[in-house]
């Protein structure tokens, strides 16, 4: 009985010490598994990241701001653009289309001439009888004094600018003919325009030229 009881003592010291073995491996064995980074490691990588996202952070504000000046950009030229459409527009439905130029002292209120401007000797003002039949005077479209903007003229020769401040109008001329009313020729106006718009004190030329024929006869 005495035998048989030191063999099951003799066996559970060796399942206890088995079971020692055992766990002391699976720590050694975790500890491995979870060494981390030194410090010099995490300074180099964090050095390493702070460089990267540096440069991306340049990258990336270069393009905003070329970006903004594009836009700022296509907006002064939409505005240009809409300036020359809704001038032509304009001629293009008038009649009796009075050219001259724009230091000429012209009343539109009384005037009823009409007058054409060659390629040689254009004019720098255009006056004409809108497509409104309750107008009772012309309407004019010239440079302005200033010799910097595009004013439109109407009753009792008031002028009011249609392009924006950032648009700068160095030239502005006007061709007209078959102007008379009674000639066999269809009235047509050409329109030459010259200028600078100014984005972020960057100038940016353009030139832009049309034809307009008289639709309303």
């Amino acid at each position: 009985m005495k035998t048989i009881y030191t063999k099951i003592n003799n066996i559970i010291n060796l399942t206890s010490r088995l079971r020692a073995v055992t766990s002391n491996g699976m720590i050694t064995k975790n500890r491995k598994i979870n060494k981390g980074f030194t410090l010099v490691e995490l300074m180099v990588a964090t050095s390493i990241f702070v460089v990267i996202m540096l440069a991306s952070m340049g990258s990336l504000f270069t393009l905003l701001d070329a970006s903004k000046t594009s836009r700022a950009l296509r907006f002064a030229m939409d505005n240009v653009n809409f300036a020359m459409e809704s001038m032509t527009r304009s001629i293009r439905m008038g009649t009796n289309y009075y050219c001259v130029l724009a230091e000429d002292t012209v009343n539109l209120s009384n005037l009823t001439d009409v007058k054409d401007c060659t390629s040689t000797s254009p004019g720098t003002l255009i006056a004409f009888r809108p497509q409104d039949p309750t107008a009772t005077n012309k309407i004019a479209y010239k440079r302005s004094a200033s010799g910097t903007s595009i004013e439109r003229c109407g009753e009792g020769n008031v002028c009011v600018p249609i392009v924006s401040p950032d648009v700068r109008i160095d030239e502005l001329k006007f061709i007209v003919n078959g102007s008379t009313p009674n000639d066999t020729k269809q009235a047509s106006v050409y329109i030459i325009m010259k200028g600078s718009v100014l984005v972020k004190g960057i100038p940016s030329s353009f030139s832009i030229q049309t034809l307009a024929s008289q639709r309303n006869f």
